[in-house]
């Protein structure tokens, strides 16, 4: 059992060894980057989970929208670098607090942050460490982690492998294998339509553009942006780029200097004229696309949204990625590209009492409503 210190670490075993787990709450961007540049080895985690996203969404995101945010950080005793970080925000429902990592609907995989050498110790150190760093989380009712895929970067993700870990739902990627792929043979049309339409595009001056400088990324994604919001109103639809902040968050996370950045920008454009722009999350080997849009309908005969999406898929297979997902949903279009479903779970687990009787009531209610859905089917195929 951990306890807590006045002011202090929590205090574990694993292994044989003491265990410190720490609460760094609502910390400043070099003590973020401090702490990501200690794990030995280096750092295991998704995109979402890379110091320039986590910096980026406690400065934009979180402080509105939650109580608190912050980081645990385990330690073995009298070591000063962590073994593994978990970024977290906590936030209410009703009574309830809750628990989770940043995410606020801009991460599309979520998860710890470990380090390589804790890794290469084997799974079940792994999930030990995990398992105290759960329970040291502060002033929580209840832990609700979603969008869990199996991997983390180059790990498997150890709260996707948690026994109370459960299936959510699914999304699309393409393996090494399907990237490589991608365009070539007979295979999938969408490939042949998008070679036809980006030569035509060629003709009529446009050219496919890599945001490297941090300048041109916050260009690019202000004419995003634009476009989106344009979108939107055209289909009557709210906003989502205008919930909780997320405009601000992309703007900041555009504006990350350095090659390590995640976030990385392609962009259709004809002079200063921007067609069409795709936004990817990457890291270790993975990438993830996050924002697409199209720009003025002058340019829409020619699909510059597909173009500008098929060429994300041809950088991630240049650069050596591994897996490219298409983001959260099983929109139809997805399935055109050759992606296969990889499975998602959640992680739902109580901390206190009070959260024991909240999770319990989710799933009586999630049980009711699944129970009615059944019997709406079989009324529904009784009358056909």
């Amino acid at each position: 059992m951990l306890v807590m210190a006045e002011n202090g670490p929590f205090c574990g075993q694993l292994a044989g060894h003491d265990l410190d787990v720490v609460w760094h709450e609502q910390p400043g961007a070099d003590v973020l980057r401090s702490l990501w540049a200690s794990l030995p080895g280096g750092a295991v985690c998704s995109a979402f989970q890379a110091p320039q996203f986590v910096e980026c969404f406690f400065q934009e995101m979180a402080p509105a929208a939650c109580d608190t945010f912050g980081v645990l950080a385990a330690y073995r005793a009298g070591l000063p670098d962590p073994l593994a970080l978990l970024p977290l925000i906590r936030f209410r429902k009703g009574p309830v607090r809750i628990a989770s990592t940043p995410d606020l609907g801009v991460a599309d995989q979520n998860g710890p942050v470990l380090s390589k050498a804790l890794t290469s110790e084997g799974e079940e150190t792994v999930q030990a460490v995990l398992a105290a760093m759960i329970e040291a989380i502060p002033d929580a009712d209840v832990v609700d982690i979603k969008k869990l895929h199996a991997s983390i970067g180059s790990a498997s993700n150890p709260f996707f492998l948690h026994p109370k870990a459960s299936l959510e739902s699914c999304s699309l990627s393409l393996d090494a294998d399907a990237l490589l792929a991608a365009g070539t043979g007979s295979g999938h049309g969408v490939y042949k339509k998008v070679r036809v339409n980006f030569r035509k595009l060629q003709g009529e001056g446009v050219q496919l553009v890599e945001a490297t400088t941090p300048e041109e990324r916050v260009k690019n994604l202000e004419a995003l942006i634009v476009s989106k919001a344009e979108r939107f109103k055209a289909l009557g639809r709210l906003n989502s780029m205008k919930l909780d902040n997320r405009e601000d968050f992309y703007r900041a996370l555009a504006a990350q200097p350095g090659r390590e950045n995640p976030f990385k920008v392609l962009a259709l454009r004809c002079g200063d004229d921007i067609v069409a722009v795709v936004a990817m999350m990457v890291e270790d080997g993975f990438a993830t696309l996050v924002l697409i849009s199209i720009g003025p309908e002058q340019w829409h005969r020619f699909s510059p949204g597909m173009v500008a999406l098929v060429h994300s898929i041809y950088w991630a297979r240049d650069n050596n990625i591994r897996n490219y997902s298409f983001g959260t949903g099983l929109q139809d279009y997805k399935s055109r590209f050759g992606a296969t479903e990889q499975s998602t779970r959640r992680l739902l687990l109580p901390l206190t009492v009070k959260g024991h009787a909240a999770i319990t009531a989710l799933k009586a209610k999630k049980g009711l409503r699944e129970t009615v859905d059944r019997w709406k089917q079989q009324k529904t195929s009784q009358t056909a």
